[in-house]
This record gives structure tokens, C-alpha cells and sequence, in this order.
């Protein structure tokens, strides 16, 4: 028994791990796929971006809606242009939110938009958002309806 030496299979010999190369090449592959993936993620995001803010915007005017309804006062909401931030306010005070786009987003267009005590905006109005990726605007229509689209 002394003498004996166990047969090796040469097949499971040489497959016990990985190379260096072998490791070095996935991890290049690996990058390589990074890589390309990226700059999609980086659109995805951005649109994304854009998305929520509009969402948001249409979502705090319908607020300023509701609550002038609710409270029988006039709310205005605030957009300057360049800006990541807007305000929506009841007219005369005693309500104020500031509001922050999400990052990279800024408002187009200068603009406040002013509801009634019964929650009839004064006009109809067009908010545009931006961001490096592409536009969004959010409606408000002279009935009092508001939407948003965005890519």
C-alpha cells in the first residue's frame, strides 16, 4: 500500500480554479459591458428625473386646487425660470410650501398660477420643465384640469 499512488484525472486536475488570464479576461469583458450600459443608465435616469418632476409639479397644483376649494381662499403657485424650486402659497399668507425639483430639473417658464376660492384657475397655463435630456410640461386648462406630459 506503501507503493501505491492514486490515478489522477488530468480533466479535474486542471479545472480546480481559474487562471490569472482567465480572471483578467472576465473582468475586462466585465468592464466592457459597464461600459456600454452607462450612458443608458445615465438617460434612464435623467427621463426618470424629468418624470417625477413633472408628476410632482402637477401633483402640488392639484393641491393648491383642493385646498383652495376646501378652504374657500385663493393659492397661488410660483414658478421662476432657471429654478429647481416653486412655491405654493394661499394668498394673504398663513400657507407656504416650498418645493425642490428633483436634481438636474429646472422650471422654463415664468409663471404663477392662481386659483379661485372655488378652485378655478384664473387662465390656462403651461409649466415646462428641462433637464439636460429632454422636456416636460404640465397643463392647466381654463376648466380647472391638470396633466402632465413628459417623455
Amino acid at each position: 500500500m506503501a507503493g501505491r499512488e492514486r490515478a489522477v484525472n488530468p480533466l479535474v486536475a486542471s479545472r480546480r480554479g481559474m487562471s490569472l488570464v482567465e480572471l483578467v479576461v472576465a473582468l475586462l469583458i466585465l468592464g466592457v459591458l459597464l461600459g456600454l450600459a452607462y450612458p443608458s443608465w445615465q438617460r434612464f435616469q435623467a427621463h426618470q428625473s424629468l418624470r417625477y418632476g413633472a408628476a410632482q409639479v402637477a401633483t402640488d397644483l392639484r393641491e393648491a386646487q383642493e385646498r383652495a376649494k376646501a378652504e374657500r381662499r385663493n393659492y397661488q403657485v410660483t414658478f421662476t425660470r432657471g429654478s429647481s424650486q416653486y412655491r405654493v402659497e394661499r394668498a394673504g399668507g398663513g400657507f407656504l410650501h416650498l418645493a425642490e425639483l428633483p436634481r438636474g430639473v429646472v422650471v422654463v417658464t415664468d409663471a404663477t398660477v392662481r386659483f379661485s376660492a372655488f378652485g378655478r384657475p384664473e387662465a390656462s397655463y403651461t409649466i415646462s420643465l428641462q433637464n439636460a435630456y429632454g422636456s416636460a410640461q404640465v397643463t392647466v386648462t381654463g376648466g380647472g384640469g391638470i396633466r402632465y406630459d413628459a417623455p
